[in-house]
């Protein structure tokens, strides 16, 4: 399973979902949920907006972790 990772880019860069939200055109609910590394089923398109925002490759954002089934 794969969860999105975004803390690492948004520290270094200083946005805030607010910020992230006023320039994608992303929901409050689709950005909190970026930000709370749990696992969403997610949409290729909001991914690739979120890593056009960022300038970063979507390798970059996707963390690999354990399936808990």
């Amino acid at each position: 399973m794969y969860i999105v990772n975004l803390y690492r880019v948004k520290w270094n860069q200083k946005y805030t979902q607010e910020d992230i939200m006023n320039a994608t055109g992303l929901s409050k609910k689709t950005v909190g949920q970026l930000f709370s590394g749990k696992h969403y089923n997610y949409r290729l398109s909001t991914l690739e907006t979120i890593c056009k925002f960022f300038n970063c490759d979507i390798s970059e954002i996707l963390v690999k972790v354990p399936d808990n089934n």
